[in-house]
């Protein structure tokens, strides 16, 4: 397919450069411009893609629930990419399209990608997911077994120095496996049905619903990227999802993202002090102060 689409590429600026070079030229910088500021959103789109269909290879016997959001005590949500239940447990996944090098650790708070000589930081995915488990445990509120799993591309290069605990961080084609290691039923026929049940909820119906959850959940990231700038409001918020759902408390969200481009939001120093940038920057220039 991207080949496809570079051959289509050349051969409609072959045909413009022989109309008009101008034409041409600014053919060249409109599609430069729009590559830069899509390419990361399409990048991740086609990273999720990938790990859904390798989670649907893995048979019937599975339920996928894809970009989950999950209520919290105060109807604020966190966003989930994947949950896939079997009766082996219940696996929460974080997919990471990133390339180049990867450096962290378990505890440390920011991971460094590394592509030549450019770096640019992360929140930990490890933290990132453990929230997920929480809010995800805290909801269905039933004592079975939940797995982290962070997935990055094929393409990255871990240098970590010691091994993790709390989660699993795999590459795309390790994820199978992964999963595959537990063969011990750990969920009866009717926790998984209970569980199915609930997680069935949280799946919007309509496109409509989808797009005001995740206008609340990004509404909700801006917010802790500006402390300062957040109203105070006695009115009680509800949780938006498609049926009643319990809530239950749970601990404050850390999650940073980016809320024109759903990246990562990085801590970075400049001359002024330290402010809040995103992770795809310079492809995305959103900034907020700390």
């Amino acid at each position: 397919m991207l080949v496809i689409g570079l051959l289509s590429y050349i051969l409609i600026l072959v045909i413009l450069v022989k109309v008009n070079f101008y034409i041409a030229l600014g053919f060249i910088v409109v599609t430069s411009i729009a590559s830069n500021a899509y390419l990361p959103q399409l990048k991740g789109y086609v990273g999720e893609r990938r790990i859904r269909k390798l989670l649907e290879s893995l048979g019937e016997d599975v339920k996928i629930y894809n970009d989950l959001y999950v209520p919290k005590k105060n109807g604020e949500m966190t966003q989930i990419d994947h949950v896939l239940l079997s009766t082996n447990g219940v696996f929460v996944i974080e997919t990471k399209n990133y390339t180049g090098w990867i450096f962290g650790s378990e505890n440390q708070r920011n991971w460094t990608q590394t592509i030549y000589n450019k770096k640019s930081r992360f929140y930990n995915p490890v933290m990132q997911n453990n929230t997920h488990v929480k809010a995800l445990q805290n909801y269905l509120n039933i004592d079975v077994p939940l797995h982290s799993i962070i997935v990055f591309s094929n393409a990255a290069t871990f240098k970590f120095k010691e091994p993790f605990q709390q989660a699993y961080v795999i590459h795309t084609k390790h994820l199978k496996r992964t999963i595959k290691q537990f063969t011990t039923q750990e969920i009866t026929g009717e926790q998984f049905g209970r569980i199915s049940q609930m997680l069935h909820v949280l799946v919007p119906e309509t496109k409509q619903q989808k797009k005001e959850i995740k206008k609340r959940h990004l509404a909700h990231v801006k917010e802790i990227a500006n402390p300062a700038k957040k109203k105070v409001t006695k009115e009680k918020v509800e949780p938006v999802t498609t049926a009643p759902v319990i809530v239950e408390p749970v601990g404050v969200a850390t999650d940073s993202i980016c809320p024109r481009c759903s990246s990562d939001l990085v801590k970075r120093n400049g001359k002024r002090g330290a402010f809040y940038g995103c992770q795809s920057f310079p492809k995305c220039r959103f900034t907020s102060d700390l």
